[in-house]
């Protein structure tokens, strides 16, 4: 006999068990464990029952009834529940589990004495259903896409060159692969916000690399008239070169062939700084309804804000784009974007630039581009280290004061704001989590405060301290 618990822990239960009523006993957290049942019970012929039992949280109960009641269909998914049964199990293997083990279904019985009951009273065929164990190789998954939210996706960064390679990443690895109105495939996530805080101002300063798919040279710079050429001067300059439907600077600087929006902005913010009316307007309903080619880039906003400490405001610029190409597109129009706000930042008075913020309602890459950009990651993409995260909500020193743990909570620049107190990382997980903003700092925050609770279980608190090892081979530690 097996008992599967589903999500009720086998410590509260296995206590109130009698140890000659069951073979085996574990929990089943996801519908891919139940692959890892059958394979179990494939290699144990002797189990001829299963009694189900426990919380089923996630559905994964439901799934091992459903195979046992409907089997595999032709995909060798579970019949009404789409769970995919490992590929290496043989359809006869499962054909032979579904004869040969009776399952007891007593899903949602998590008292440990009801589940005793229940074992006391169940049939056990006796004889093994093979005469050998059954078992199957096991390959490690080389998943395609990975799950993520549907909507909504925050990417911090300090430059364009850093927010574009993680973008890459992120797109890549959780974009939705679908169809176009193209004749290309795509890797696509919707609606995903990039904040950049700390890119120059000034084009020659710019964080271009070679490796990018277009040069320096191409994206172009300012020149001593004030002037800009290449990229940047279609991106903040009204011309319109020939046989072109339309240029963002086109739509800035003269839209509607009259109106310069940029000017707009800098007298609407020099008028009031608590302004939030700076906002230009690039898709024109008259141009663009009905049209194979609007802009992408359909709106942008300017905002002066001080921050904490900061003598002037700081001029802060968001974007919308309805469709965003990652790798061909996005970097070029974050450097023009970062162009745009410093030049209206130097037009209210050469201000200090606060972040920049994208936002794409269609972050894509498409289909012709996944090898290229595959190989852009794999010379130039590390994964940033949890201890170097900043994170805008703060950081936090962990300290042991026995028997409690504390934890206090500072401004980025330093300020002490709050003080934590608690007896294990997971009473202080649930008070600080609140205030963390960055999962890759949640991550780092957990790992300390474990240490920590393991210095005081050891009765070796002085053996703590953050970023470092447990000193627990130094007894003269201090």
């Amino acid at each position: 006999m097996g008992v599967c618990l589903l999500w009720t822990p086998q410590e509260r239960v296995l206590p109130a068990l009698d140890p000659a009523d069951y073979a085996v006993a574990g929990n089943l957290y996801s519908r891919d464990g139940v692959s890892f049942l059958l394979r179990t019970v494939l290699a144990r012929p002797s189990i001829r029952a299963i009694l189900l039992c426990g919380k089923d949280a996630t559905g994964s109960g439901a799934a091992l009834v459903a195979l046992m009641r409907d089997g595999l269909d032709a995909e060798g998914r579970i019949v009404g529940d789409g769970t995919r049964l490992h590929p290496e199990i043989s359809r006869e293997a499962v054909e032979l589990f579904r004869r040969s083990v009776a399952l007891h279904d007593a899903r949602d019985a998590v008292r440990p004495e009801q589940i005793a009951a229940l074992l006391r009273e169940l049939r056990r065929p006796a004889e093994p259903f093979a005469p050998a164990p059954i078992t199957f190789p096991y390959s490690e998954p080389a998943a395609a896409a990975l799950p993520a939210a549907a909507t909504g996706l925050l990417v911090r960064a300090g430059t364009v060159r850093q927010a574009y390679l993680r973008l890459i990443w992120h797109v890549l690895s959780f974009g939705v692969r679908g169809g176009t109105q193209h004749s290309s495939d795509q890797r696509e996530i919707l609606d995903v916000l990039t904040v950049v805080g700390d890119e120059p101002a000034g084009p020659a300063a710019f964080s271009h690399a070679d490796w990018m798919p277009f040069t320096r040279e191409s994206l172009g710079g300012r020149g001593a008239d004030g002037g800009y050429s290449g990229y940047l001067g279609q991106f903040l300059e009204g011309g319109m070169p020939e046989g072109v439907s339309y240029t963002y600077g086109s739509r800035l600087r003269s839209f509607a062939g009259a109106i310069d929006q940029v000017a707009a902005i800098v007298a609407d913010l020099r008028a009031s700084g608590e302004s939030r009316r700076a906002v230009a307007a690039l898709w024109s309903p008259a141009q663009d309804i009905g049209s194979p080619s609007p802009p992408c880039l359909n709106l942008v906003q300017a905002r002066l804000r001080a921050g904490p400490g900061d003598a002037t405001p700081r001029l802060f610029l968001t974007a919308y784009f309805r469709s965003h190409d990652i790798f061909r597109a996005w970097a070029s129009n974050a450097y023009g974007l970062r162009a745009l706000q410093a030049l209206i930042a130097e037009r209210l008075g050469d201000l200090p630039l606060g972040d920049l913020a994208i936002l794409s309602h269609s972050a894509h890459i498409y289909a012709h581009d996944w090898e290229r950009a595959g190989e852009l990651l794999a010379h130039h993409y590390r994964a940033a280290d949890p201890r170097l995260a900043r994170d805008a909500r703060g950081s936090f020193v962990i300290a042991i004061e026995p028997p409690a743990i504390l934890v206090r909570h500072y401004t980025p620049s330093g300020e002490h704001l709050q003080t934590f107190r608690g007896e294990s990382a997971r009473e202080l997980g649930r008070q600080i989590t609140p205030y963390v903003g960055e999962a890759s700092h949640a991550i780092y925050l957990g790992q300390e405060l474990q240490k920590a609770e393991l210095a005081i279980a050891l009765g070796r608190p002085e053996a703590y301290r953050q970023d470092l090892p447990l000193a627990l081979d130094r007894p003269d530690f201090v």
